[in-house]
């Protein structure tokens, strides 16, 4: 009997610990320096959300940047004339720090 309460127990544990909520960095503008000039914190991620992080580039070097909670979320990268836009999408919690 106690073998069975101890396996309840530890599918209760993995379970709870696979429900955990997803916890992003937000930072509504990053400046060049990579320092985060507005709307710096954390967000929880909802059911269908990810970890986001966007930065326009020129030249290799960062122009802004933002980071988030985001529904819609690709990674990739497009370039511009001498701007580079990347995006990256991620699923574990603060995977999204620049």
């Amino acid at each position: 009997m106690g073998k069975h309460i101890l396996l309840l127990l530890l599918g209760l544990s993995l379970l709870v610990s696979s429900l955990q909520a997803l916890t992003c960095i937000t930072c509504d503008r990053l400046n060049s320096r990579g320092i985060c000039e507005r709307g710096e914190g954390c967000c929880q991620a909802k059911p269908g959300e990810r970890c986001a992080s966007l930065v326009t580039l020129k030249d290799g070097r960062i122009q802004f940047g933002n980071q988030r909670c985001a529904d819609l979320c690709f990674t990739g990268t497009v370039k511009n004339g001498e701007q580079t836009v990347k995006m990256n999408c991620c699923n574990r919690s603060f995977c999204n720090k620049l």
